[in-house]
């Protein structure tokens, strides 16, 4: 993921302390929460085979990454349905190589977001939802990335598509156009279309572009898609802020999360994702019943799970 990579290092010194530092709970968020909240956690892909001996034990194949992956993470940021409808087929195979509680967050196919910019594709998009519905319990939450050029001025495009939505599809929308954000909030029209037809919000936390990082929950779950760089000391300063602000959504009522972490070339995204787990772990493990567990970066033992 290089949208919204820093642009130097200069860049990355000054975002220590990262806009969350004023981070306020966005508004709607004043739920009664009807469970104890749960966070899923993944990274954006599971065929990666530079985390064969890390994530994954020695020698692992390939076909067997995605049963490994499952095992020490509880949830993926679903990518590949961007590219293309996966075949009902490849998601009951996905499906069966996965827990029961493990959920997948499949991207809507750029041939309806980007392509297609949400018009004329009645067919296209229940072609996609019907495919991604056969992972049935599995599935998670459901997100389009609106194209940077899709502003404020096509909001009655994205009513028209809501309606399109079946009742059973959790849906959460990446906006990307500058016209969208005012102070660091989802401007009020499109806060309270999003409220009407119960859809979340998706929260990038990229250094190059801040703005995106809104502070507007407009359901009781959220994605957030945090951007890491390389490793850099920044990174951890600003999952610090994340633990803080998700204790403050617990209290409010938010009952879902979905945090994936990414990096420009996804090195790293291991060590990110354990220091998340512990963190958590250790400031709200007890008092949320979140119970996540670790994952082993020396010997990728298989039973090793995140719950």
């Amino acid at each position: 993921m290089k949208f919204g990579k820093a642009g130097s290092p200069d860049q990355l010194k000054s975002l220590i302390q990262s806009p969350l530092a004023q981070f306020q709970m966005g508004r709607g968020c004043n739920w009664a929460r009807a469970t104890r909240p749960r966070i899923y956690l993944g990274a954006p892909l599971w065929g990666k085979k530079e985390w064969v001996g890390k994530l994954y034990p020695p020698k692992t194949q390939p076909r067997d990454y995605l049963r490994y992956y499952a095992l020490q993470m509880n949830s993926i940021e679903l990518n590949t349905t961007f590219y293309r409808i996966p075949a009902e087929s490849t998601v009951l195979n996905w499906k069966s190589s996965v827990p029961e509680d493990f959920r997948f967050c499949p991207k809507v196919y750029q041939g309806i977001s980007q392509f297609g910019q949400l018009v004329q594709i009645p067919e296209l998009t229940q072609r996609f939802f019907e495919s991604v519905q056969h992972f049935g319990q599995q599935l998670g939450i459901c997100f389009l990335q609106l194209p940077p050029h899709f502003g404020p001025d096509r909001i009655l495009i994205l009513k028209r598509f809501f309606k399109l939505l079946p009742s059973q599809i959790r849906l959460a929308i990446e906006f990307r156009h500058p016209g969208w954000f005012q102070n660091h909030r989802l401007v009020g029209s499109v806060f309270e279309l999003l409220s009407e037809f119960q859809i979340s919000t998706v929260m990038t936390d990229a250094v190059g572009r801040t703005d995106v990082l809104h502070t507007s929950l407009s359901t009781p779950r959220v994605m957030i898609r945090f951007l890491g760089n390389s490793l850099h000391p920044s990174d951890y300063s600003r999952l610090d802020q994340w633990i803080g602000a998700l204790g403050q959504w617990f209290e409010g009522g938010v009952e879902e999360v979905y945090f994936f972490v990414h990096q420009p070339e996804e090195e790293g995204v291991i060590e990110l994702v354990q220091y998340v787990v512990e963190s958590l772990n250790e400031r709200y493990g007890s008092a949320f019943d979140i119970r996540l567990q670790g994952i082993d970066l020396q010997r990728a033992q298989p039973q090793i799970e995140l719950l």
